[in-house]
């Protein structure tokens, strides 16, 4: 059983969500390893400590607890994978909240905790191996071969011109999940990457063709070029130009892959298909049918986030909360799944913290956010 179905399933456990029988075997078969008893026992006792917690401080002392019972557990139990218990505390704390939260009177609104936005960083990783951080600072990467000048300047990773070296090594840029950073190749095309994206590309285009290969979400302002088309390859799809800027979203996680263009024109090709998109149109891609659907759309919806904002309209709740829990780096969990399909509308700026957002949807739909550190459970006002 893989470690994340197992947090979900407890993690829907401890919020009320009903289980299938193939999720309630599972926790049980969960529940009977010896590595995770020590767990069930905390959890007991932390029910029927949350009958009686009056305030923060009393919260406060529960995580205390909970800490100093792993740190033990580790100590005694090397056998114990940290990543489970690591998640277990995670889970805790939301169940602490949750029963806190059940304490409160009906008719007081809870007031909701800023959660802070992502910022610029990221890894720049080299052939070698070697990882450099980068983050807003301003400074000078050296390259073994000195094969292109490097520099990191405030949130861009720029390359310089080509040089008369034969070789042409790829570099990696990876970003984190609560982060973004942008790069300007050597050709002088921008590419700004979105929270849990990377981007593999040749430190110089050599050849009659500039490829480049995309997880995650980017967007690209292609610089024009006659001779030598621009790629972008994802694990489905591939978008091909010669100068333009669009949005392509191709998260490994998602059903969907989707290419946005915004200027000038591209072709996306998947199989022995292609479409060719004009200005305003956009291709998702279903991964699990192998189908695609074109339209035209408001492309500001697609490519808002580059610009420092999010624009949502008619949008589902969990569509929303997936996007927000890449930037805010977040932990999401629907008490009822039918609140997922909820719709909400409007506009958040990128670097705001999340409360207005949720305080926002509170006000206008039947909905509730339980906020503990960086962990939020969804459910209704009335439940």
């Amino acid at each position: 059983m893989e470690e994340n179905d197992i947090d979900r399933i407890l993690a829907a456990s401890f919020t009320g969500e009903k289980l299938s029988e193939e999720e309630r075997c599972l926790l049980e078969e969960w529940k009977q390893e010896d590595g995770h008893k020590w767990f069930e026992n905390e959890l007991h006792e932390l029910k029927e400590l949350g009958k009686d917690l009056k305030s923060r401080e009393d919260k406060n002392l529960v995580f205390a607890r909970i800490e100093k019972n792993v740190r033990k557990q580790r100590k005694g139990r090397l056998f114990i994978r940290w990543s489970s218990i690591a998640a277990s505390i995670l889970l805790l704390a939301g169940v602490v909240g949750y029963l806190m939260y059940s304490q409160e009177s009906e008719d007081k609104t809870m007031q909701l905790v800023n959660i802070g936005p992502g910022s610029p960083k990221a890894e720049l990783v080299l052939p070698q191996g070697q990882v450099i951080e980068l983050d807003s600072s301003s400074r000078e990467i050296l390259l073994a071969n000195h094969q292109s000048k490097v520099t990191s300047s405030k949130n861009t990773l720029i390359y310089g011109g080509d040089t008369d070296s034969v070789a042409v090594e790829y570099h990696t840029v990876r970003i984190p999940l609560g982060g973004e950073f942008s790069l300007q190749l050597s050709d002088n095309t921008r590419v700004y990457l979105n929270s849990g994206s990377s981007l593999r590309y040749p430190v110089r285009f050599a050849g009659g063709v500039r490829e480049v290969f995309l997880t995650g979400e980017g967007f690209f302002e292609v610089t024009k070029d006659n001779e030598r088309p621009f790629i972008v390859k994802t694990e489905d799809v591939d978008v091909s130009v010669l100068g333009t800027s669009f949005n392509v979203n191709a998260y490994p996680d998602e059903k969907m892959v989707a290419t946005t263009l915004v200027e000038g024109k591209v072709r996306v090709g998947y199989g022995t298909q292609k479409y060719d998109l004009d200005p305003g149109m956009r291709l998702v891609y279903d991964r699990e049918n192998g189908t695609a659907d074109v339209r035209v759309v408001d492309t500001e919806l697609y490519t808002s986030w580059k610009d420092g904002y999010y624009y949502f309209k008619q949008e589902s709740l969990e569509k929303i909360m997936d996007v927000l829990a890449r930037w805010y780096n977040l932990n999401v969990f629907f008490q009822n799944s039918e609140l997922k399909s909820m719709e909400f509308g409007g506009r958040l700026r990128r670097y705001e913290n999340i409360s207005y957002l949720l305080e926002k949807m509170e006000g206008t739909q039947d909905v509730k956010f339980v906020i503990n550190g960086n962990t939020i459970i969804i459910k209704r006002k009335t439940d």
